[in-house]
């Protein structure tokens, strides 16, 4: 007598196996092929950095004046926190109160005024401090704008013509 083996011991057939590495391999090409659509984000080379371009001396004195002004600013950020909460929770009740969330919102911008006025007051104090040269290479990185702000600009669509 012969015997037959016992398909029922293999746990995955053949075909199905190779049919899902097939599929995979397929989806990966499909994947592939996709991500070489998408284009390459342009070259920071072309532009560089605010930094970068600052000698060290003025990039240390920079970072340094940021850091002290944010560490002086700590009782106004909270409160500009508080300000948020409030205005996160006058978002949420219900029946919306539309003089509620106004009065919010001006909670809000007078707390972002304070913390910027209390970050530009500290600022003072260590620009006053710093050599001249440290200074205009601060005034030369804060006259250029931020690289978000160019960014954006770039991504606007035109304006329309009349």
């Amino acid at each position: 007598m012969s015997e037959t083996p016992d398909r029922s011991t293999r746990r995955i057939p053949f075909w199905l196996t190779v049919s899902l590495l097939f599929n995979l391999l397929l989806v990966g090409l499909v994947t592939g092929m996709a991500l070489r659509q998408i284009p390459d984000r342009p070259d920071r080379g072309d532009r560089p950095r605010y930094t970068s371009e600052m000698t060290p001396d003025a990039r240390k004195a920079m970072f340094g004046l940021m850091r002290e002004s944010y560490r002086e600013t700590r009782a106004e950020r909270e409160v500009r926190d508080a300000a948020r909460r409030a205005l996160s929770e006058a978002l949420k009740a219900e029946p919306f109160d539309s003089d509620r969330v106004r009065a919010a919102f001006a909670d809000l911008r007078e707390a972002d005024n304070a913390v910027h006025a209390a970050t530009h007051d500290a600022m003072i104090v260590r620009l006053q401090a710093l050599p001249p040269e440290q200074r205009q290479g601060v005034a030369d990185m804060l006259g250029r704008g931020s690289d978000r702000s160019r960014r954006n600009e770039r991504r606007l669509p035109p304006p329309p013509r009349d």
